[in-house]
Parts: structure tokens; sequence; C-alpha cells
């Protein structure tokens, strides 16, 4: 119940206008890239959940497309590749990067404005302890997994 007290009045009972001047969060240079099996879908969630705009888009080409979005200091490069194929259900299983992270600024406020966009919570939220800062756990509409830290 308190949740919904620090909620900003905007927010409650109302949905959210997309590219309003509330921002999900604020980050400094934090960038990742993704290789995705439908690119207008991709570009649809990180669009509509994390406000991110479309700042480069380079039309198939070799049996690749390209999309770069950008908002809040996080740039996001997704590729779609004829060629690709999905690395499974379980992706902390393979070799690499298994999920990217964010450090924010206000960590209940990105909590808050993701429920706003009905950005489901995969893992969390945790709250900071002596060793480890606040954090919690989203997927995107593809299962990456995107982890959100406060400072």
């Amino acid at each position: 119940m308190l949740l919904w007290l620090t909620l900003p009045v905007l927010a409650r009972g109302q949905s959210h206008r997309i590219g309003n001047a509330a921002t999900v969060f604020s980050v400094k240079g934090t960038f990742f890239a993704l290789s995705v099996a439908d690119m207008e879908a991709s570009v649809k969630w990180y669009s509509e959940k994390l406000d991110l705009k479309v700042v480069m888009r380079e039309p198939k080409k070799n049996k690749s497309a390209v999309t770069v979005l950008a908002g809040g200091g996080l740039m996001v490069e997704l590729l779609q590749d004829d060629d690709a194929v999905p690395s499974g259900k379980e992706a902390h299983l393979v070799h690499g990067i298994f999920k990217t992270g964010l450090i924010v600024d206000d960590l209940d406020k990105t909590l808050s404005m993701l429920k706003v966009r009905k950005v489901p919570i995969a893992f969390g939220p945790y709250p900071a302890t002596q060793n480890s800062a606040g954090n919690f756990i989203v997927s995107d509409n593809a299962g990456n997994l995107i982890q959100f830290f406060g400072k």
C-alpha cells in the first residue's frame, strides 16, 4: 500500500503516456547489443517499456538488419540476422553473457515506472544489504534478462 502512495499522481489509475516528461531511469554511458528473432517486436518492447527512441535504423542487407535505440543514458543495438539461432531457454547454462545490468539513480522510481508500463519483474526486488545494492531483474519480450541496481 505504501508504494501506491509514493507513485506520482499522474501514474495512479491512469495509463502511462509514452514519451511524457517522466523517464524510466537515468544512467551514464550504458550500452548493450542483442541478436533478436523479431526486430519489430523488440523495437516495440524497448520503445514502450524502457521509453527508448530509435536513433538509427539500417534496413536488411546481406541477411542482417540493425536498429539502435537510445534514451536516459542507455543505448541498445538490436541485430536481426536470418542465420541466427536461439541460445535456448537456459541462457545461463551457455558460456557468454546471460544478462546485462544498469545502475540507476533511483531504483524505487525505476521499479514503479516499469510496473506502470506492465513490465513483469522476473526476480526480486531484493533490498540493499551490506554486501550488495538493492536490485531486481526484468525479462524483455524475448526472454533476455536486464538487472537494475540502485546506487
